[in-house]
């Protein structure tokens, strides 16, 4: 497999994992939604929960299929 096939291979399964994680979050805060509990304590929860969200989706959402590009020191 050509190193190209394996970065795109990468990044679908990247992408795919991104929208799989949003479909648990968009199911389980619906859920929260449905709680009997006190408002301060669905509030901290709801908090909780959306900070997750975001550093699990920040975390995948970067690129890490594209190669790095390097120099080799110039000689003088």
């Amino acid at each position: 497999m050509q190193r190209e096939q394996k970065r795109m291979i990468l990044k679908l399964q990247r992408e795919k994992l991104i929208e799989q994680l949003d479909k648990v979050y968009k199911n389980a805060f619906d859920k929260l939604c449905n709680l009997d509990i006190e408002e301060g304590s669905l509030a901290k929860l709801s908090q909780r929960f959306l900070l997750s969200r975001e550093a699990a989706l920040n975390a995948l959402e970067k690129e890490i299929e594209k190669p790095i590009i390097t120099q080799s020191p110039q000689k003088e």
